[in-house]
């Protein structure tokens, strides 16, 4: 229960800071491809490129570069609303690439959510078409 509680309060932390980040799109500069997920409030260009790309070296932020990824489409279908069985996958992430639920569920899928509802026109029907292809090999264990 209390576990509960603590990351109901670092999850409700993490919306109130959102809701106070700007949203307007950032003034295009050139990013290098490294580093920009590790600073405080990421830029809505430099998330996008990481989502395309890959969350490698020190964007992966410490985690395991392809559970980043998978989380990333996990936090993008919660952006969209495009319904899957959460609970059912962070078992299938626990099994594949182990931490516990709480890390699946705020670092990684709560994370991404956040940083993909800062990105213009995210949703268009493009990634939703995309993220629904990922879900389908997410379902079957496929996360490579």
């Amino acid at each position: 229960m209390t576990r509960r509680i603590i990351a109901f309060t670092f999850l409700s932390a993490i919306i109130l800071l959102v809701g106070c980040s700007d949203s307007v799109k950032s003034v295009e500069t050139e990013y290098s491809g490294s580093g920009g997920m590790t600073q405080w409030n990421i830029d809505p260009a430099v998330y996008l490129y990481h989502y395309q790309n890959g969350f490698s070296g020190r964007d992966a932020l410490g985690y395991d570069e392809q559970l980043q990824t998978v989380w990333s489409r996990l936090g993008a279908a919660t952006t969209c609303n495009v319904r899957y069985n959460k609970r059912g996958l962070i078992q299938q992430l626990m099994q594949r690439f182990g931490e516990k639920p709480v890390t699946h569920e705020l670092n990684g899928i709560g994370f991404h959510s956040i940083q993909s509802r800062k990105v213009p026109d995210f949703c268009n029907a493009s990634r939703i078409k995309e993220i629904n292809k990922a879900l389908n090999r997410y379902r079957k264990g496929k996360f490579d």
